[in-house]
């Protein structure tokens, strides 16, 4: 996570626009969907980006992945539960 200068174009106000919604990004990535290898390819793309709308897309799109995977796991661990223990305990 370094911290590369901005084109000087940018506005103070466009920087915190854009370094939050880095970070907003970053921390989607730490889920456990994405590998270290999508994460380290998304870093090199969030930190050359410097369009803050752009960034909160990928973050949207982060998230239905998250949702996705996350949908994907309860869906295998019900299949692994086999019967309940007791048939008042419906777990």
């Amino acid at each position: 996570m370094e911290f590369t200068a901005p084109p000087a174009a940018i506005s103070p106000a466009a920087l915190l626009l854009v370094s939050s919604a880095r970070r907003n990004l970053r921390q989607v990535l730490n889920h456990p969907a994405f590998t270290p290898e999508r994460r380290q390819q998304a870093e090199l793309l969030l930190t050359a980006s410097t369009n803050a709308s752009q960034l909160l897309r990928w973050k949207l799109l982060a998230l239905k992945e998250c949702e996705a995977w996350e949908d994907a796991e309860l869906a295998r661990e019900a299949r692994e539960l086999g019967p309940a223990a007791h048939p008042d305990y419906a777990y």
